[in-house]
């Protein structure tokens, strides 16, 4: 009810459902309001009549969520010129752009596990494995991706993993300083070292180093 001596401001309107006005109802810029339905429409500079807001958020230029616990996002319609709400968050998920498309999301998936580019999009991926905990070692030991390996004797041999992947790493270290005086073996196990198809011997006291596999040619880059 308006205050005493006010005149209330209403606009064009219709309290019966489906009704929408015409062109003719409206001069460019005015205002219509369905009551009914609680649609609001105007009119363009092209004398079109066009529908700009819904409470029921399925239809309009904004077109927003139905409810505000709808938990929708909302995104620009290139076809429609409309803002409308896309596919509702699912509860931990990250949202990736999809271009003029609708988002992509990406679920937590296993524990651990981190996002990760594929080089054209992002993945839930385990993580890459990382050096181990040192590893003492005093007799002949077959490495694996990944391992640390101190020496603690002298005349023993560390063996490189067979077949390995770009990317594989090993790292070797002398942890007595004798590899001087009792040197030790890294076995190449068929692949290149430095480019050489020879075994690596290690005779620097307290040396480390990481040896990293490339490729066939290379092999393990020292």
């Amino acid at each position: 009810m308006p205050q005493t001596g006010f005149t209330p401001i209403q606009l064009y309107r219709s309290s019966t459902s489906s009704n929408t006005p015409s062109a003719s109802d409206l001069v460019d810029g005015e205002l219509a309001i369905n009551t009914a339905d609680e649609k609001l429409f105007f009119k363009n500079s092209s004398g079109v009549v066009k529908e700009i807001a819904s409470s029921g958020g399925s239809t309009g230029d904004v077109a927003g969520p139905a409810s505000a616990t709808d938990g929708a996002i909302v995104a620009f319609d290139g076809t429609t010129g409309k803002l409308e709400k896309s596919a509702p968050l699912t509860a931990n998920n990250v949202v990736i752009g999809n271009g003029t498309g609708a988002p992509n999301f990406v679920a937590p998936g296993t524990s651990g596990n981190v996002l990760k580019s594929n080089g054209t999009t992002w993945t839930s991926a385990a993580e890459a494995a990382g050096i181990e905990a040192p590893t003492i070692v005093s007799g002949n030991t077959n490495a694996t991706s990944g391992q640390f390996l101190v020496a603690s004797a002298g005349s023993i041999t560390i063996t490189l993993p067979a077949g390995p992947s770009a990317g594989d790493f090993v790292v070797v270290k002398d942890g007595t300083g004798a590899a001087a005086t009792t040197s030790f073996t890294v076995a190449r196990n068929g692949s290149n070292i430095a480019s050489s198809a020879s075994d690596l011997v290690f005779d620097k006291n307290f040396a480390e180093i990481t040896m990293t596999y490339i490729d066939a040619t290379i092999g393990w880059s020292v």
